[in-house]
């Protein structure tokens, strides 16, 4: 199973559209739940709700992991230790969610993109590797501390 989150202050229908057109392709042949927060697209190909005070048992069921760029959603994917991807949402104030990724990328091998079509690709990637090395906070380089607050 697919979890998607994008968190809860910002609407992302692109991603959730590009994950409709993928299923309906079969390109994705997971079962996929969303949590589609404040976005007025509803996913047609998959189960979905709005909100949920606490997604840690999906995040559990989960085999991928598909999440928006926020700081707490990427390192909760990183944490899970589960093949996950990363969005940012084009409606953030400023690139603050790229800005993370990249300083993030900087220590280690995550797939991320600013582009939805890219999606396919990255499902792919994900799809083949198997392999997740476990990370805890305590091994967090110092610079994303700093961004996460944890300094």
């Amino acid at each position: 199973m697919i979890f998607v989150t994008i968190g809860t202050t910002m609407p992302f229908d692109e991603l959730f559209i590009e994950i409709d057109r993928l299923i309906e392709n079969d390109v994705i042949h997971e079962e996929v739940i969303c949590q589609t927060g404040q976005s007025k697209y509803k996913p047609k190909h998959c189960k979905h709700f709005d909100f949920k005070p606490n997604v840690d048992d999906l995040i559990e069921k989960a085999d991928k992991l598909i999440v928006h760029g926020g700081t707490g959603s990427t390192i909760g994917a990183i944490l899970s230790m589960k093949p996950f991807m990363v969005f940012t949402n084009p409606r953030g104030a400023d690139d603050h969610q790229v800005e993370f990724l990249e300083e993030l990328s900087k220590d280690y091998n995550i797939v991320w993109s600013k582009d939805v079509t890219a999606l396919k690709s990255l499902y792919n990637q994900i799809s083949l590797n198997t392999e997740i090395s476990p990370l805890s906070e305590p091994e967090l380089p110092k610079s994303i501390l700093e961004i996460i607050g944890k300094t």
